[in-house]
């Protein structure tokens, strides 16, 4: 029986596990909406933005440890998608983008909307597949797929021809490819674990490859078994559950001068699935680039991250889930003495900083004390979604992660993304708490995609901390041109009275009084809300005096 090339895209991709794609509709590709129109196993979600339809299929990659999809139409479409593809290269994210294209007949002749796509995201995409023939659909898109999920995850576009998703094909579909997953050798192995065995204040720097829930489990097992402080790499949070004793932080962009003191001491670190890039390496001084001070173990699933920045004694090409499961399957031999007093070293100052003290604001909210009240009063499977800016500093410090938990946020620092995070991790668990973080910057960005969350009866909570101002830019201008403030003043709408628009509830926590049970009211009660913090505009940052 032959079919639509449109019609062994969708076959193709059901096939491979693909259960739904996020889109902006667009008449460049309507052959392939109408295919999935009569495929049930695909649900197709209608976003208001590419943009947020992108970091939908980007979330939801992270939860389901498959690729996520967008569909988008040409030109302005894709353009608007670019951003996705971005966040998805940092964050090492599976990610599949179709783009509908001029005919092939128009091809090459500056046809309305057409662009060059290979040259457009050359530099961020794995790959960039154009399918001129029908017949070669199945083969490419499992290829893609297969690509997108192989060595370290990365973003694969298709292009898609309007005439060609017509053509008459009777190909059936592909099996897919088993992605390799290489392990660690035997030598690499026992050189690892005898490494470890003599260190003396050893570090593990946990990595976002770490990103299947096999993996970090495996990483309980060898934090515990052989004796080490776990270190999340940036945005890396999650790996972990926060109330381990052996939990130590999370990098971020500023490190607090006592946990950065202590951390120099380590004389050995094991960095896995991270490519230790300018973050987390904290401006590639720790470790030191291109030689550092400490031995370094870097273990990667792709050998070109390893070594690019900071020479390691010893690199291993490996997934991050095997190597951890092998290694936690070794039994240490000998744990020098002091190792428990390090770790504790480590631990307490964390916890001296994770520990919530009330600070009286001079201006509006102090917004530590909303993260605290949200950490308390979050059910045990919450999934928080982070967009980026500094108001992060304060949920990255005061939000502890319980065994349970799991927290979305962008390494490629990326506004505008917690939100459509939001909306993709309520519609992928709909029996979960979902919490976005955004502040009025990001919020605005993106906002809209509240109406994506209520046509699909996704329920999600949005905080928007509102300090009136892009935050994280305002203190750089503190910093470096003091008192000379350049657009970077905001003014945002009544969060609440917006909320209530849409048919959800709205607060909004002016004084920190109200800030007990607001929260609780508007985690507790069923449904969506959107909770307007005014923020102390003084206080840019949970690190900031």
């Amino acid at each position: 029986m032959d079919i639509s090339a449109a019609e062994a895209l969708v076959e193709q991709l059901s096939s491979l596990g693909a259960d739904r794609v996020f889109c902006v509709p667009g008449e460049s590709y309507l052959a392939a909406l109408n295919a999935m129109y009569q495929h049930h196993q695909i649900e197709v979600i209608a976003c208001r933005h590419e943009g947020g339809a992108g970091f939908m299929a980007v979330a939801d990659a992270r939860l389901t440890e498959r690729p996520g999809i967008i569909f988008t139409s040409r030109g302005p479409g894709a353009m608007n998608a670019a951003i996705s593809l971005h966040a998805a290269q940092q964050d090492g994210v599976p990610l599949l983008v179709f783009i509908g294209h001029v005919t092939r007949q128009e091809s090459d002749r500056a046809a309305f909307q057409e662009i060059e796509y290979r040259q457009t995201f050359g530099d961020i995409a794995k790959a960039v597949f154009s399918v001129q023939e029908g017949s070669r659909m199945a083969d490419t898109v499992a290829r893609a797929w297969h690509l997108a999920t192989a060595g370290s995850p990365g973003p694969v576009v298709v292009v898609l021809p309007e005439d060609m998703l017509e053509d008459r094909v009777t190909t059936g579909t592909i099996v897919g490819q088993a992605t390799p997953r290489p392990g660690p050798t035997q030598a690499d192995l026992h050189s690892i674990q005898q490494r470890l065995a003599s260190a003396q204040r050893p570090l593990l720097l946990a990595g976002g490859q770490i990103n299947t829930e096999q993996a970090r489990a495996a990483l309980r097992l060898v934090t515990e078994r052989w004796s080490l402080p776990v270190l999340g790499a940036f945005k890396q949070q999650e790996v972990m559950a926060n109330d381990h004793d052996h939990w130590v932080g999370q990098i971020g962009f500023s490190m607090p001068e006592r946990l950065a003191q202590s951390l120099t001491q380590a004389d050995l670190i094991l960095a896995v699935g991270t490519r230790l890039g300018d973050i987390t390496s904290q401006g590639y001084s720790f470790p030191k680039a291109p030689l550092p001070q400490q031995d370094i173990i870097q273990v990667y699933p792709c050998a070109e991250h390893i070594g690019r920045n900071i020479v390691p004694s010893l690199g291993v090409v490996a997934d991050s889930e095997h190597f951890l499961s092998a290694l936690a399957a070794s039994e240490p031999t000998t744990t020098p003495a002091g190792r428990e007093q390090w770790i504790a070293q480590l631990r307490d100052n964390y916890l001296a900083l994770a520990s919530y003290v009330p600070r009286p604001t001079g201006e509006g909210v102090d917004f530590a004390g909303v993260v605290d009240a949200v950490n308390r009063h979050s059910s045990p499977d919450t999934v928080f979604c982070l967009d980026s800016g500094n108001f992060a500093t304060w949920v990255h410090r005061y939000i502890t992660l319980r065994p349970g938990q799991r927290m979305l946020g962008s390494a490629s620092g990326a506004m505008g993304s917690g939100i459509p995070y939001a909306v993709a991790a309520g519609l992928r668990h709909q029996h979960r708490m979902v919490i976005a973080f955004a502040g009025d910057g990001g919020a605005m960005m993106t906002c809209n995609e509240l109406a994506t969350a209520v046509h699909y009866g996704a329920d999600v909570k949005l905080i928007v901390a509102d300090n009136a101002c892009y935050g994280t830019i305002r203190s750089y201008q503190e910093k470096f041109f003091p008192q000379r403030p350049v657009a970077t003043s905001l003014s945002s709408p009544d969060f609440a009275a917006w909320a209530e628009s849409f048919g959800v509830r709205g607060w909004t926590i002016r004084d920190d009084s109200q800030t007990e049970e607001v929260i609780q009211q508007a985690l507790s009660q069923p449904g969506s809300a959107v909770i307007h913090i005014k923020q102390d505009p003084t206080r840019l940052s949970a690190f900031s005096p």
